[in-house]
């Protein structure tokens, strides 16, 4: 028990050794990191990097290097290799990626081999002062100047794959559509186009691809040449795709009593026309409206030419863009029926209606065996007294009723002349008798 009890305590005071040993460690390394951060601080302690690989870019040589007639034959695919020396916290924030090479090309005015300086250019949250090249590379860039020439090519394009189903390719647009060259003179000589590729495969809009070009000769032969330069190395390619959809042509019919479809036959020299537009537009579309037509104004026979309305943001494939429509109407007849049949309807309390219009011609249209058979006694004219509350001659609407036909319309629309008659006056009972000039006395007669 007291062994145990030995070995207990051994063990407690071995892990309070290692507790304290690992706290001066901890402490140690803190103090050396506060100290590095102090001196690395306050004391500007300078460090060393090495960038490799920095593009030199040569400035004015599209502009004032072109404008004396002089231009690059060599050296700009230059790069340079640099060790910057700072401090260290200026060196943690650098972004390598961004530092340029740059060479002005301002006062090169010779052809011939050149040296020329060049400028270091550091992102813009680093500023010059702090930073200091301790070694490079190359202190110059040697290039080649001759003499500038220049040509206009023509950009062809090739389109490959296919767009989606029911979407059409339309003509490619290029920017820029010409492709100027630079270069010495037998450099060019044999440069005849430029040509660019896109793949449309799938596509269902517009397709825009910034791509390369590949110059060729005159007999179609690729050409490689590093010595041949341009005023731009990429072409911007737009090939609109548009969708295509078959959409009927309608005319709305408006049916009447004795007018209705199932005695009229059509027919169109066209009744679908192919739209072409963008899918978001051609989807909303499911038809095109010719014209509404009243059945009851037809006649027997009628050719109709109509200019087919084109959508807004679509167009016509094929360019066609008139479509005859042929109406024919089969039984039915047109026939005028001459009326005496009249009533008045809303007639003010107490009035009488007196109608001076004595007869009405009525125009009927309906199947040809029932207005055939029709007769004014089948007629009803209701003349309407609504608001009417003096006695007087008015103009009132009237409203045909055909009795006993159900396929016959009335077309047109009518007026009768009404003369409201006010109520008689009242008979009270009461006589006046008339006396000649020399009777004096007024004599009253009550009737029994």
């Amino acid at each position: 028990m007291e062994k145990n009890k030995k070995e207990k305590n051994v063990d407690q005071a071995t892990e309070a050794a290692k507790s304290r040993k690992i706290l001066k460690i901890a402490l140690s390394i803190l103090i050396a990191i506060g100290i590095w951060l102090y001196v690395d601080e306050e004391k500007a302690v300078n460090v060393k990097l090495t960038v490799h690989d920095i593009p030199v870019e040569f400035a004015g040589e599209d502009t004032v290097l072109a404008d004396n007639g002089l231009m690059l034959l060599s050296g700009y695919d230059t790069t340079i290799d640099l060790t910057l020396k700072g401090p260290r916290k200026v060196l943690w924030k650098l972004d390598t990626d961004e530092i340029r090479i740059v060479v002005d090309t301002s006062s090169v005015v010779d052809t011939g081999v050149q040296s020329l300086n060049y400028e270091v250019i550091y992102p813009d949250n680093i500023q010059r002062s702090e930073l200091t090249v301790e070694w490079a590379s190359s202190y110059a860039v040697t290039v080649s100047i001759g003499q500038l020439y220049t040509k206009e090519v023509d950009i062809r394009y090739e389109v490959t794959g296919s767009p989606a189903s029911g979407f059409v390719a339309e003509s490619v647009i290029l920017d820029p559509e010409k492709l100027v060259l630079r270069a010495q003179r037998d450099d060019l000589l044999n440069v005849n186009y430029a040509k660019v590729s896109v793949d449309i495969s799938g596509a269902q809009g517009a397709e825009v691809q910034t791509v390369e070009y590949q110059l060729y000769d005159y007999n179609d032969i690729p050409i490689e040449n590093d010595n041949i330069r341009a005023n731009t190395k990429l072409i911007q390619v737009l090939v609109p795709v548009k969708m295509v959809k078959d959409v009927p042509l309608r005319i709305n019919f408006v049916e009447a009593v004795g007018s209705t479809l199932e005695q009229v036959d059509y027919s169109f020299t066209r009744d679908m026309v192919q739209l072409k537009g963008e899918k978001e537009v051609l989807d909303a579309i499911d038809g095109i409206v010719l014209d509404t037509i009243y059945l009851q104004d037809l006649a027997e026979y009628q050719s109709l030419t109509y200019e087919i309305p084109i959508p807004e943001g679509t167009e016509i494939v094929g360019g066609a863009a008139e479509v005859v429509v042929t109406i024919t109407v089969n039984g039915v007849l047109e026939r005028r029926v001459t009326t005496s049949n009249f009533a008045a309807a809303n007639v003010p309390e107490g009035f009488t209606a007196e109608f001076a219009t004595e007869s009405l011609e009525i125009l009927l249209r309906g199947l040809s065996a029932e207005v055939n058979a029709l007769t004014g006694n089948n007629l009803l004219i209701t003349a309407d007294l609504s608001g009417i509350q003096e006695a007087g001659n008015y103009t009132v609407p009237a409203t045909v009723e055909i009795n006993g036909y159900s396929n016959i319309g009335v077309k047109g629309s009518y007026q009768v002349i009404v003369n409201v008659v006010p109520p008689a006056a009242p008979d009270n009972g009461v006589q006046t008798a008339a006396l000649d000039d020399s009777d004096d006395v007024t004599v009253q007669a009550t009737m029994e």
